[in-house]
């Protein structure tokens, strides 16, 4: 049952993870699927490469010649790809004895023979070797975080449930009336599967339903036109109303029984329908056959109760009003909710083409050359941290009590700490008098700057950015430095420049002397530069 409520594995984010656990690297599994997914090269062997470069796990891939390879010159464990069904993706821990020892999205430790690996493997093996430094950041923090979200739905069910057991007034109970709470609950359940199969098929857990059994087809039913009542109404939705409407009527009016009786008189007939249907098709809907046997499962229970069929006119004339707003309830929310889910998974496809669209590298430097160009000279003494010797420069235009500049700045200094493809200048925009905060801060950087201490630098800004209430003097004494007049004339040489280039907001983003165009963020591009 509960592997039902799993989601599928993915080939690609299952055996990378199986190598993080190999190699005892800690990676939260939310933060490696979103990295891999929102690679623009997702599921190349480039994205897993780039993915471990960014957690500081140190790889490299290579291209083996199987005609004269030797295994003992192998070092594990190693992703192979495989080129069978388009090209996959295993772990192999270990050839031995002609044995292959691997894992997979379907099995961690299976084994196949070495004569039959080498028939499917590409020949191609991304080897992974660990640091102390390799992980992912804050991820004490972002596994609560994930162990979280995991408990919301137990949380909301059982929230769900308790709410429902302290609205039953227990002195009015019988056997009738808790078997039918309980067959209404069945009912909203199986209806609710039924919407969200209708909202997004794709669903893990209704793919793990819909796969059950070899004739069972619940896209080939609910897709159909037999599934709608009207274009714009479908049976899994007047299911839901129905059992949503009857189980709120037992609760707020436990007298509405009888009437409910009768209503899921009126309800059998649909079951005719509906099994009818899938027998003459040949396709079974697993779902769409448990609404019907709950239905027919709620007659018997009315039907061998005593008084269950007695409707008086009186009951009536008191239960009505009630059971009306007890149905109108559910219509009115899912008539809110509905365009709003489907707006969210309509979009879905559409942002994933729109991202491999903007995540197009020769795109974006058509883009990004098609930018003013702005000269950054030395003369303007720009802070400069990462790789001297990058081809790709980044500058920043930054102001010190700017809160996205601080934001663009922990970004970079991200990047600086697995990359050394690029270098980091930063120039401040600042007012240039004595008595300005700003021009303080960027005078007092510079002057750290000339001390040629890059660490010390680095330490500076990032205190600085992660102050929460900027304190010049407490952070100022924390990193003490003599500056004269020459700082003085680099603020003003930068505050001239950003005049000249008419910057006039912060942070202004420049790759290699390119001012960064729209659409593309700062955090777009970590992927395009080269």
């Amino acid at each position: 049952m509960f592997s039902l409520l799993k989601p599928k594995k993915v080939n690609i984010n299952t055996t990378v993870a199986l190598l993080l656990t190999e190699l005892n690297v800690k990676v939260c599994s939310s933060t490696l699927n979103t990295a891999l997914e929102d690679h623009p090269e997702y599921p190349s062997l480039l994205s897993i490469s780039e993915c471990l470069t960014e957690w500081r796990v140190a790889n490299e891939a290579y291209q083996i010649n199987k005609d004269d390879y030797d295994p003992t010159d192998l070092l594990f464990p190693f992703i192979a790809h495989l080129q069978p069904n388009g090209g996959n993706y295993i772990l192999v821990t270990e050839i031995k004895d002609h044995q292959v020892s691997y894992g997979n999205e379907k099995e961690k430790n299976a084994t196949m023979p070495e004569a039959d690996f080498l028939k499917v493997w590409s020949g191609v093996a991304l080897h992974a070797t660990p640091t102390e430094k390799s992980g992912e950041p804050n991820y004490n923090k972002n596994n609560f975080k994930d162990v979280s979200n995991k408990l919301k739905l137990p949380l909301l069910v059982t929230t769900i449930l308790a709410a429902i057991a302290l609205s039953i007034n227990y002195q009015t109970i019988n056997l009738q009336y808790s078997l039918s709470i309980a067959i209404k609950l069945a009912g909203i359940s199986v209806s609710v599967l039924l919407l969200m199969h209708s909202i997004d098929a794709n669903n893990p857990l209704i793919q793990n339903l819909c796969s059950l059994g070899s004739k069972n087809s619940c896209n080939a039913i609910l897709k159909s036109d037999a599934a709608k009542v009207t274009p714009w109404l479908s049976w899994s939705e007047v299911g839901f109303f129905y059992f949503t409407g009857s189980f709120l009527s037992l609760l707020l009016v436990p007298s509405s029984l009888s009437i409910l009786t009768w209503l899921n008189v009126l309800a059998l007939p649909y079951t005719i329908y509906s099994i009818s249907y899938q027998y003459r098709h040949k396709n079974w809907c697993l779902l769409c056959c448990t609404v019907q046997v709950i239905l027919i499962e709620e007659f018997i229970i009315n039907y061998f109760t005593n008084g269950a069929f007695n409707l008086q006119s009186s009951t009536l004339i008191n239960v009505v009003p009630s059971v009306l707003l007890a149905f109108t309830l559910p219509i009115l929310t899912w008539s809110m909710l509905k365009p709003i889910l489907l707006k969210s998974v309509l979009t879905q496809p559409l942002k994933k083409q729109l991202k491999k669209f903007k995540f197009n590298s020769d795109l974006f430097k058509q883009a990004l050359q098609n930018q003013p160009k702005y000269g950054v000279s030395n003369d303007l003494m720009p802070i400069t941290l990462g790789n001297p010797n990058a081809e790709t420069i980044i500058t920043m235009v930054s102001n010190p009590f700017c809160g996205p500049c601080a934001k663009a700045h922990q970004i970079v200094d991200e990047w600086l700490s697995y990359r050394d493809d690029i270098q980091l200048k930063i120039i401040f925009s600042t007012a240039n008098h004595d008595d300005d905060e700003k021009t303080k801060v960027s005078r007092h950087i510079s002057a750290l700057s000339l001390l040629n201490d890059t660490k010390l630098v680095e330490r500076a800004l990032n205190d600085w950015y992660k102050q929460g209430a900027k304190k010049y003097e407490a952070w100022a004494e924390k990193y003490p430095v003599e500056f004269d007049k020459e700082i003085s004339d680099v603020t003003a040489k930068q505050k001239a420049w950003c005049d000249l280039t008419e910057i006039t907001f912060t942070p202004t983003i420049l790759v290699n002397g390119y001012k960064l165009p729209e659409p593309y963020r700062l955090e777009d591009i970590k992927y395009l530069l080269s």
